[in-house]
C-alpha cells in the first residue's frame, strides 16, 4: 500500500507528489483529479495565448488607424492654412512619404490646357513622363476611374529616362466636383506587387484632400483677380464721374472768375487815369484772392482722388470752399444756400480731394433737383467721439423709394437700374463714402430730400476753430 504525501503546500507539477506505502483506497481518484486539473490549466493557457494574440492584433490595427487618421487630419489642415499651390504640393508630398517610400514626386496641375509642375523647379524627367502618359492615355484613364493606381515603370512605353530605372509610378487623380485639376505623381522603387490596398486608399484620400485645397486656392486667386479688376473699373468710373463734374463746373467757374476780373480791370483803368486810392488797391487785392481761391479749388479737384491719400482735413472749411466753387451757378437758379456748421469739430485724417469730390456730387445733384429754385441747407455736427455728421437737405423733386434703394444698393436689383446719370453720380458717391468706412442715409418727403453722411474720425489731433454758425443767402 502506498499513500500520497505533499512536498510543499502547493502542488504545481507531478513531481510534487510522492507515493509512499500505506496508500489509501482513493489514490486513483486523486491522480485522476490531478490530471484533469493539469489539462484544464493547459486549456486556460492556450485560451490566454489566443486572447493575447487577438489583443496584440487589435491594438496594432488601432495604432495604424490612428496614424492614418492623424495623417488625414494633417492633410485637411492644408486647406485652411494656406492658399498657395507650392505649399499645398509640398505638404501633400510630405504626407505621402508617411505612407510609402517616395524617391520623387510632383503635383501636376492642368491650367488652360497646359501642364504646370509644382514644385516649379526644373524637372525634365517629369515633363517627359507626363507627356508619355498623356499620349498613351494613362491620365485620361485614371481621371475616368477617379482612383489611385500603381503602374510599373516598364509599362510606360518609350519613356527612356535613366532616373526612372526600376520601380513604380503611383498616380492619383486630383479632381473635385467633377473638375479635373491635375495629377499627383509619385515615383518609388517599390514594386507594384508589394503595394497594399490600404496604401492606395490612403494615397487616394490624401489626393482628394489636396484637390479640395487646390480648387479652393484656384477660386481664391480668381476672386482676387476679379477684385482687382473691379477696383480698377471702379476707379475708372470715379474718374469719369469726376471729369463730368469738372465739365459741369466749367460754366459756373468761368462766371465766378469773370466777375472779379471785370472788377479788377475796372479798378486798374481808374488807377491808370491817376485816381489811385488805398480802397482801389484793396478791392483789387480782394478780387485777386477770390480768383486764387477758385483756382486752388479747381487744382485740388484735378488731383488724383484716391482714398489712400491721407490729409489732415477740417470739415467746415472744406465745405465752405466747395460751396464757393458752385455758388454762382447755384444762385443763378434762384437756389438759396444756407450753412449751419458746428462751432467745434475734430480734425480728421482722410483724403481732402476724395471728400471734396463726394460733396460736389451731392451739391450738384441737389441743384438739378431744384430746377425752379429752392433752398439748399448744409449742416455739420459731431455725433459722438468717433463720427462727424454732414446733413444735406434740398427742397427739390423727391426721390422715390425705388430710386433710394437703387442708389444705396445698386447691385441688389441691377435689372431695375434707371441708368440715370444723376443717380449714377450718387451711386458712385455712396460707394466712395463707404470706401473711407463712412455711411450714408437718404430719405425723401414732399418737402424734398435729406442726405446724411457719417464720416469716421480716424485721427483726432485737436479741435477746429474755423467752423462757425452762418446763414448765407
Amino acid at each position: 500500500m502506498f499513500s500520497i504525501t505533499r512536498k510543499q503546500q502547493d502542488v504545481s507539477s507531478p513531481e510534487d507528489l510522492v507515493f509512499t506505502p500505506g496508500s489509501s483506497p482513493d489514490a486513483a481518484e486523486l491522480i485522476e483529479h490531478y490530471v484533469s486539473t493539469i489539462n484544464k490549466l493547459k486549456q486556460d493557457i492556450r485560451k490566454l495565448k489566443e486572447e493575447l494574440e487577438y489583443h496584440k492584433k487589435l491594438h496594432g490595427e488601432i495604432s495604424d488607424s490612428l496614424e492614418e487618421f492623424l495623417t488625414i487630419q494633417k492633410a485637411t489642415e492644408i486647406i485652411t492654412q494656406h492658399m498657395e499651390y507650392e505649399y499645398i504640393a509640398t505638404s501633400l508630398l510630405n504626407l505621402c512619404r508617411r505612407v510609402i517610400d517616395i524617391k520623387a514626386g510632383k503635383v501636376v496641375l492642368l491650367m488652360d490646357d497646359t501642364w504646370k509642375f509644382i514644385p516649379e523647379d526644373h524637372s525634365e524627367e517629369f515633363t517627359r513622363l507626363v507627356e508619355r502618359m498623356n499620349e498613351e492615355g494613362f491620365l485620361e484613364w485614371i481621371w475616368e476611374r477617379q482612383e489611385t493606381f500603381v503602374i510599373p515603370v516598364e509599362e510606360v512605353i518609350g519613356l527612356d529616362v535613366p532616373f526612372f530605372a526600376t520601380g513604380s509610378f503611383v498616380l492619383s487623380p486630383l479632381y473635385n466636383n467633377g473638375n479635373r485639376l491635375g495629377i499627383l505623381i509619385l515615383y518609388t522603387e517599390k514594386e507594384q506587387m508589394h503595394f497594399s490596398l490600404r496604401d492606395l486608399e490612403l494615397i487616394n484620400l490624401l489626393g482628394m484632400q489636396g484637390a479640395i485645397a487646390i480648387q479652393y486656392t484656384t477660386i481664391f486667386k480668381k476672386l482676387e483677380r476679379m477684385h482687382i479688376e473691379l477696383k480698377n473699373s471702379q476707379a475708372s468710373l470715379m474718374q469719369a464721374v469726376k471729369m463730368a463734374t469738372v465739365g459741369e463746373l466749367a460754366g459756373g467757374v468761368a462766371h465766378e472768375i469773370n466777375n472779379p476780373l471785370q472788377i479788377i480791370l475796372g479798378k486798374i483803368q481808374i488807377a491808370m487815369m491817376g485816381n489811385v486810392t488805398p480802397d482801389t488797391l484793396k478791392v483789387i487785392e480782394m478780387q485777386a484772392l477770390r480768383i486764387a481761391t477758385i483756382v486752388r479749388g479747381l487744382l485740388m479737384l484735378a488731383k488724383e482722388n484716391t482714398r489712400h491719400n491721407s490729409d489732415l482735413v477740417e470739415i467746415n472749411p472744406l465745405i465752405t470752399s466747395t460751396i464757393k466753387l458752385i455758388k454762382g451757378q447755384i444762385e443763378k437758379r434762384n437756389i438759396v444756400i444756407k450753412t449751419r456748421l458746428a462751432e467745434r469739430l475734430p480734425i480728421i485724417s482722410t483724403s481732402a480731394v476724395y471728400l471734396q469730390q463726394i460733396l460736389l456730387n451731392f451739391f450738384l445733384t441737389a441743384k438739378k433737383l431744384m430746377a425752379k429754385g429752392g433752398e439748399l441747407v448744409v449742416e455739420t455736427r459731431q455725433v459722438d467721439d468717433n463720427k462727424i455728421l454732414i446733413r444735406i437737405q434740398d427742397t427739390g423733386h423727391p426721390y422715390s423709394p425705388e430710386e433710394i434703394a437703387q442708389i444705396l444698393n445698386p447691385f441688389q436689383n441691377p435689372e431695375k437700374s434707371s441708368g440715370n446719370q444723376m443717380n449714377l453720380n450718387l451711386v458712385v458717391s455712396v460707394q466712395m463714402i463707404r470706401d473711407i468706412n463712412g455711411d450714408v442715409r437718404i430719405s425723401s418727403s414732399e418737402k424734398g430730400n435729406t442726405i446724411e453722411i457719417e464720416i469716421p474720425v480716424q485721427l483726432n489731433i485737436g479741435n477746429s476753430h474755423e467752423g462757425q454758425v452762418a446763414n448765407s443767402a
